[in-house]
């Protein structure tokens, strides 16, 4: 073993036995030798982990920065919806005023003699059907299929009247509750797992919805009841 002796005055002394003491070391010797290995003194947290303390800041910053977002997130999905029920008032005005003007044209018709057959004289000119009437009429609609000006406006209309809506990552489909009831029951009835056999066993429609269904993963055969299961 080695040793080396120091000279140093009171008052350098003094200072060491300090600094030794800040850094958290009993023993003078200890500290010199630290210093002496290291070339600069250790520099202490005060016990305080630097990691936990980042940490702390950034997880603080997060929740400030979201307490931020948050209300404008919620103000653009109301005005989302405001824009949706506008559009939708719009359409509606659309309808009502091309069913006027075709009233209008008709009424300036020359007033015929001969009398209309009552079929034609029940029938009111320029009148719509409403996208209810049209879905329970055809049972399903695939967003693919439709030329919408607002998609969005027409589905949530349908699913406030009663109309159910499947999600798929391609398309909306809507479906009236008696189609989509129905539609179910068979699929209770059929017991093959063979996808093409079991369309064979639905109509046009239904064999549709199926098909594109199965596509999705929406719709699976249960081994255990050994019936087809829908997921959604």
């Amino acid at each position: 073993m080695k040793i080396i002796y120091i000279k140093l005055t009171d008052e350098e002394y003094k200072e060491l036995e300090e600094r030794a003491k800040k850094e958290g070391y009993v023993l003078i010797n200890d500290y010199i030798k630290s210093v002496l290995l290291s070339g600069s003194p250790t520099i202490t947290t005060n016990n305080i982990n630097v990691n936990d303390l980042v940490a702390q800041i950034s997880s603080r910053l997060e929740r400030k920065v979201q307490d931020l977002i948050n209300p404008f997130t919620a103000q653009i999905e109301d005005l989302k919806r405001k824009i949706a029920e506008v559009v939708e008032r719009i359409d509606e005005i659309e309808a009502k005023v091309e069913g006027q003007s075709s009233k209008e044209k008709e009424e300036q018709k020359p007033i015929q003699t001969q009398k209309k057959p009552a079929y034609e004289q029940s029938k009111k000119e320029g009148e719509k059907k409403t996208a209810i009437e049209i879905l329970n009429q055809q049972g399903a609609l695939f967003e693919s299929e439709l030329r919408l000006k607002n998609a969005d406006a027409f589905f949530n209309k349908l699913e406030r009247e009663g109309a159910r809506i499947i999600y798929t990552e391609k398309e909306r489909i809507a479906l009236s509750q008696e189609f989509f009831n129905k539609f179910l029951e068979k699929l209770k009835e059929i017991k093959t797992p063979d996808p093409a056999e079991a369309e064979s066993k639905l109509d046009q429609k239904e064999a549709k919805l199926f098909k594109r269904l199965v596509s999705e993963g929406l719709i699976i055969f249960d081994g255990e009841t050994k019936s087809w299961k829908p997921l959604f």
